[in-house]
C-alpha cells in the first residue's frame, strides 16, 4: 500500500486548469457525489430531529406525515448548502468576469461568476427555508387537529385552519422582502413605506376582500356558528365545511357546495339550525271535494295517529286545511323530528318513512287522494 502512494504524482493535484486546481475540481465533484449519496440520510436525520422539537409525540406515532410534510423540503435545503459550497472550492473559476454591463459613458458593471453562484444561492435558499417552515406549520396543524378532533373541541376545529393559512401568508411575505432585499438588492424599508403610502388605493381597490377578511375573524370571535354546524342564509341550507379568509364553504344534503362570501353571512339574517333541538317538517296532500266533515275528521285522526307512531317523531302534529282549488283542497301536514337525529337515522329515510305512511292512509279512501310534496 505505500509502495502504492509512493508512486502517486502528487504534483498532478497541483496543476491548473482554466486557472483553477485539479485538486480544487476534485473537491468539488466529491462534495457533489457525497451529496447525491447522503442528502437522504441527512434529510432524514433533520427531519426526525425536527419533528422531536415540535412536538411532545413519538416520532414512529407520526413518521408516515413527517415523511410527507418535512422530508423533501428539507433534503432540497441540504442539497442546495451542499452544493454551494462545493462550487465554492473553484475560487479562482468563479473570479472570471461573466457579464459586462455598461451604465452610460465608460462606466461599466462587470458581474462575476461568483456573484451570480451567490445570488442563485440566495434566492433558492431562502425559497427552500421558506418552504420548510411552511411545512412545520402544516406540521404542527395536523397535530393540533387531531388533538382537537380527539377532543371535540369545535371552537378549535374551526380557529385552526385560519390561523394555519394566516401565519403561512406572513411566513411568504416575509421570504419576498428578504429576496427582494438579499437577492434583488431592492431597498425594502423605502418599499415599505411606498406600499404604506399607496395601501389606502389597494384598500378601496380590494374593498370586499378587506371586508371579507375581516368578517371572518367577526364570525370566529361572535362565533354565530362553527364547523359542522348545519345553517341556513336565505333559500341556501347546509354543512359549515370551512371558515376561510374570504369565504365560508358549505355542503347542502344533496351534495351541493356553497362559496359564501363571509360579509354575506355577517350583514345577513343566518339561522343555525343545529342550535335547535327539533326540527319542523310539512307534508301537502291534495284531497277532492265532496269528502264529508265527520269523513275528514276522521281521516285527520288516522293520519296524526298513524305519524305519532313512526319514531322518532315527537308531538304535536298538526294538520291544517289550506289553499281551495278549482277540485282539490290542500291538507297541510306538520311534524316534529329530534335534532340531533338518534344515531343510524337519516332525514331522507325518516321523510321517505312519513310519506308512506301518508299515502298509505289516503290510499285506503281511493277518491281522497295522494301526498303531492314535502319541505
Amino acid at each position: 500500500m505505500s509502495l502504492i502512494l509512493l508512486d502517486i504524482d502528487w504534483r498532478f493535484f497541483d496543476r491548473v486548469y482554466m486557472g483553477e486546481k485539479v485538486s480544487n475540481y476534485l473537491w468539488c465533484v466529491g462534495i457533489i457525489a457525497a451529496t447525491l449519496l447522503l442528502k437522504g440520510p441527512v434529510a432524514a436525520l433533520l427531519t426526525r430531529i425536527s419533528s422531536s422539537l415540535t412536538a411532545r409525540f413519538s416520532y414512529l406515532q407520526h413518521k408516515v406525515t413527517i415523511r410527507e410534510m418535512l422530508f423533501k423540503p428539507i433534503e432540497r435545503l441540504v442539497q442546495t448548502v451542499l452544493y454551494y459550497i462545493a462550487l465554492n472550492q473553484l475560487d479562482n473559476l468563479l473570479d472570471k468576469i461573466a457579464i459586462h454591463h455598461s451604465i452610460g459613458g465608460n462606466a461599466k458593471i462587470n458581474i462575476r461568476l461568483g456573484d451570480i453562484v451567490d445570488h442563485v444561492f440566495y434566492f433558492l435558499f431562502i425559497l427552500f427555508f421558506t418552504k420548510v417552515l411552511t411545512r412545520f406549520v402544516d406540521f404542527i396543524y395536523h397535530l393540533r387537529m387531531n388533538k382537537a378532533q380527539a377532543e371535540k373541541n369545535h371552537s378549535r376545529i374551526q380557529l385552526l385552519p385560519l390561523i394555519k393559512e394566516m401565519t403561512k401568508l406572513i411566513l411568504w411575505i416575509l421570504s419576498g422582502f428578504w429576496i427582494l432585499g438579499s437577492v434583488f438588492h431592492v431597498n425594502v424599508p423605502a418599499l415599505i413605506t411606498g406600499l404604506g403610502i399607496g395601501g389606502v388605493a389597494i384598500a378601496l381597490a380590494g374593498k370586499e376582500t378587506v371586508e371579507n377578511f375581516f368578517a371572518a375573524f367577526t364570525i370566529l370571535s361572535d362565533k354565530p356558528f362553527q364547523t359542522g354546524e348545519i345553517i341556513k342564509l336565505g333559500d341556501i341550507e347546509g354543512t359549515v365545511e370551512r371558515i376561510g379568509f374570504r369565504s365560508t364553504r358549505l355542503r347542502n344534503m344533496d351534495g351541493s357546495s356553497y362559496i359564501i362570501p363571509n360579509q354575506n353571512l355577517v350583514s345577513q339574517n343566518l339561522i343555525n339550525l343545529s342550535a335547535r333541538d327539533t326540527r319542523g317538517m310539512k307534508v301537502v296532500a291534495n284531497i277532492k271535494y265532496g269528502i264529508s266533515h265527520e269523513a275528514l275528521t276522521q281521516l285527520i285522526a288516522k293520519l296524526k295517529a298513524a305519524i305519532v307512531a313512526i319514531p322518532p317523531v315527537n308531538e304535536p302534529v298538526e294538520i291544517n286545511i289550506e289553499t281551495f282549488d278549482k277540485e282539490t283542497f290542500q291538507l297541510v301536514i306538520s311534524y316534529q323530528l329530534p335534532h340531533p337525529l338518534p344515531d343510524n337515522a337519516t332525514l331522507i329515510a325518516l321523510k321517505r318513512d312519513v310519506n308512506m305512511k301518508v299515502f298509505e292512509v289516503l290510499g285506503a279512501n281511493a277518491t281522497l287522494g295522494t301526498p303531492v310534496g314535502t319541505s
